[in-house]
C-alpha cells in the first residue's frame, strides 16, 4: 500500500492521504504539522533533512526499507521524496511517497494510483494522473471545474491535443525529461478547454520514480487566467501611472512591492530595480517607527480596511519628507489580500506651512498674553512714581516762595524721576528679551570657562558669605548664546547666595544628557520657596517672596525668558527651608 504526503522545506507534513492512517495507526490531525523525520531513526531522518535543504537537486531521495515508528511499533517502509518545482510566491514543497513494504510486492502500481487518487481529490489545483505509458488514469474534481472535461474525455484522445499549438513542443520535451530522467518541471502555457477557448495555466509535471524507473506522473494544472489578466491590466495601468505626479506602488499578497511608477521612484530616490520585491516600510524608512502600530495597520489591511496616514519618511539620500499614504487592499474570493494599491503624495510643503502657521499662532498667543501682562506692569509700576512726580510738582507750585521747602521737594522729585527712569529701563529690557530674534547668535561656549567668569563677577558676594560653589569637573561644550547663558547662571547663583539660610551657602552645578536635551541643574541649601503658595507667580516680573532681602523681583523672570529664548525649558523643585534645584533643559544644537 502506498501513501503520499506533502512536506514543507523543513519536513513538516502539510497534507497527507487517509491511507497513511490505516497502516501507521496515526490520525491525520496527529500528523499534520509534524516533521516526517521525527517518526524515523536518526540515520534516515538526517538524510531527509539534508535532501530538503538542497532544492536544486533534480534526483529523488530513495530510502529502501526504512524503519518508521508507527503508533503500535516499527513499520518497515520504502520512501521516495521528490522536490516539487518552485513557484512564485509559493513556499518550497516536496512530495513523499511511502510504500508499506511488509508483505507486499514493490511493483504494486495499482495501490500507488489508488493512494494518489485519495491524496489529490481535495487539492485546490487540477490534478491528472498518468501511468507509465502516459495515459490518463484519474483526475480530480478541479480539472472538470477549470476545463469542462471529464475523465472519459481525456482518455479518448492524446493529451497533447488539449495543449495549444504554441506550447505543444515544449510540453512534449518536458514529458520526455520527466520520463527518461525523472526530472520535475513547471511552466506557464495555454490549454484548450471544452468550450474551445484558451485558458492560461501553470503546468507542473511531477514524475514518480522507483529504482531509477518512472512508474507514473502527475500533472498539476493551476488556473492562472486571473493572474494573467491582472498582469495585462497592470501593464496598462503602468502606462497611466507613469504619467501621474503622485507615487504609486502596488503590493502583492505578501505586502512585497511588485510595481512602482516613476513618481514613486522620484519621491523616494530609489531606482525601480532597487524597489521591486522589497517591503514598503523598508523603502520609506519611516521616522519614529512604531512596530506595534505597524502590526495594527497590517491587521486592518487584512480585514480589507482602507488606510490613510501622513508619515515622515526618509529618502535614499537621507533627506526627510512628509508622505500622505493611501492604501487600498484588494481582496480575493476567499477574503484574503490579493494585492494593495498604495498612492503616495509628497505633502512636505503643506506640513511646513502647517508648522509655520502653528508656530505663528503660538507666537501670537504668547505675545497677546505678554501684552496683557506688560499693560498690567506698566499701569502698576509706573503709577507710583508718576503720582509722586505730579504731587511734588503741585508742592513746588504751592511753596514757590519757600526756598527750603522747594529745595527738599526738588530733591524728592529727582528721586521719583530716577525711580521712573529705572522702571522704564527695566520695561525696555523686558521688551528686548520678549522680542528677541528667534535666530539668536549662537557660538561654541566652554561651560566651565563661562562659570568661572560668573564666579569672578560674583566674587564680592562669595567672599562675604564664604559660599561653597561646586562646578562640574567634566568638560561641556555648548553651542548657544554666550550673553544669555551668562545671565542665566549669574542670576541663579546670585539668588542662591542672596536668599541663603542660616547655613553657609552651598551651591552645586552639574549636568547630564537625555535623548533630546542637555540638562544643567543648580542646587542650593537656601531658604527654598513655598511652591504651593507661590508657584503661580514664580516667574512673573516684579514678583518677590522674601521682602527681608532687597531686590526688584526680575531675576527668575529673566532666567526663564532667556532659557525659553534659547529654545529650552526651566523647571524648579523646592521646599521651604530645604533649598531649591533649578533644571535648565537646553536642546542639542
Amino acid at each position: 500500500m502506498n501513501s503520499h504526503l506533502l512536506l514543507d522545506a523543513e519536513g513538516h507534513i502539510t497534507f497527507l492521504d487517509t491511507s497513511f492512517e490505516i497502516w501507521s495507526g496515526y490520525t491525520i490531525s496527529e500528523l499534520e504539522g509534524k516533521r516526517l523525520q521525527d517518526n524515523l531513526s536518526p540515520k534516515y531522518a538526517q538524510q531527509i533533512t539534508s535532501y530538503l535543504k538542497q532544492p536544486e537537486l533534480n534526483d529523488n531521495l530513495n530510502l529502501a526499507r526504512a524503519p518508521l515508528f508507527g503508533k503500535e511499533g516499527i513499520i518497515w517502509v520504502e520512501i521516495v521524496i521528490t522536490h516539487l518545482p518552485q513557484q512564485a510566491n509559493v513556499p518550497r514543497q516536496a512530495m513523499a511517497s511511502i510504500r508499506y513494504a511488509q508483505g507486499e510486492a514493490h511493483n504494486d502500481i495499482n495501490e500507488i494510483i489508488k493512494a494518489h487518487g485519495l491524496f489529490f481529490a481535495a487539492h485546490p489545483f487540477g490534478i491528472l494522473h498518468l501511468n507509465s505509458e502516459g495515459k490518463v488514469t484519474n483526475i480530480n474534481p478541479q480539472i472538470k471545474i477549470d476545463s469542462g472535461y471529464n475523465l472519459a474525455d481525456l482518455q479518448q484522445i492524446p493529451l497533447t491535443r488539449f495543449i495549444s499549438n504554441k506550447y505543444r513542443w515544449q510540453v512534449l520535451r518536458e514529458f520526455a525529461r520527466a520520463s527518461l530522467h525523472g526530472k520535475a518541471s513547471t511552466f506557464d502555457i495555454q490549454v484548450l478547454i471544452k468550450n474551445k477557448q484558451l485558458l492560461d495555466v501553470n503546468f507542473t509535471i511531477i514524475p514518480v520514480v522507483y529504482y531509477g524507473e518512472t512508474v507514473e506522473m502527475y500533472l498539476v494544472i493551476k488556473n492562472i487566467a486571473q493572474r494573467i489578466s491582472l498582469q495585462k491590466n497592470l501593464k496598462k495601468l503602468s502606462l497611466v501611472a507613469n504619467k501621474a505626479s503622485d507615487g504609486i506602488a502596488i503590493l502583492d499578497g505578501n505586502f512585497n512591492i511588485e510595481f512602482v511608477n516613476n513618481g514613486f521612484c522620484q519621491m523616494s530616490g530609489y531606482a525601480e530595480n532597487e524597489i521591486i520585491g522589497r517591503r514598503l516600510g523598508e523603502l520609506l524608512k519611516i521616522k519614529n517607527y512604531d512596530h506595534a502600530l505597524s502590526l495594527k495597520v497590517m491587521e486592518e489591511l487584512s480585514k480589507g480596511t482602507f488606510i490613510e496616514e501622513e508619515i515622515e519618511c526618509v529618502k535614499k539620500d537621507g533627506s526627510n519628507y512628509w508622505n500622505l499614504v493611501k492604501i487600498t487592499p484588494i481582496m480575493n474570493t476567499h477574503g484574503q489580500v490579493e494585492m494593495c494599491i498604495t498612492i503616495h503624495t509628497d505633502v512636505t510643503e503643506k506640513k511646513k506651512a502647517e508648522m509655520e502657521l502653528r508656530l505663528l499662532a503660538d507666537d501670537l498667543y504668547r505675545q497677546n498674553k505678554e501684552l496683557h501682562q506688560f499693560a498690567y506692569i506698566v499701569s502698576h509700576n509706573m503709577r507710583s512714581p508718576v503720582a509722586n512726580i505730579v504731587g511734588l510738582a503741585n508742592l513746588l507750585e504751592l511753596f514757590k516762595d519757600d526756598p527750603e521747602t522747594q529745595a527738599q521737594t526738588l530733591l524728592e522729585l529727582k528721586k521719583s524721576v530716577n525711580n521712573l527712569d529705572t522702571v522704564i529701563k527695566d520695561l525696555s529690557y523686558i521688551l528686548t528679551i520678549n522680542n528677541a530674534n528667534k535666530e539668536l547668535l549662537k557660538e561654541p561656549v566652554n561651560f566651565q570657562d563661562l562659570l568661572q567668569q560668573v564666579l569672578i563677577d560674583l566674587q564680592p558676594q562669595i567672599l562675604v558669605t564664604d559660599a561653597d560653589i561646586m562646578i562640574p569637573a567634566k568638560a561641556l561644550m555648548l553651542r548657544t548664546n554666550r550673553a544669555y547663558i551668562h545671565s542665566i547662571f549669574y542670576n541663579l547663583i546670585s539668588n542662591a547666595i542672596k536668599y541663603r539660610s542660616h547655613q553657609t551657602p552651598y551651591i552645586k552645578i552639574d549636568f547630564y544628557p537625555t535623548e533630546e536635551h542637555m540638562v544643567i541643574y543648580v542646587a542650593d541649601n537656601g531658604k527654598g520657596i513655598d511652591l504651593k503658595k507661590h508657584s503661580h507667580d514664580l516667574f512673573k516680573p516684579y514678583k518677590r517672596f522674601d521682602f527681608k532681602v532687597e531686590g526688584k523681583g526680575l531675576g527668575l523672570f529673566l532666567v526663564k525668558s532667556h532659557v525659553e529664548a534659547l529654545g529650552g525649558h526651566l523647571n524648579l523643585k523646592s521646599e521651604l527651608n530645604k533649598g531649591s534645584t533649578f533644571y535648565i533643559k537646553l536642546p542639542f544644537a
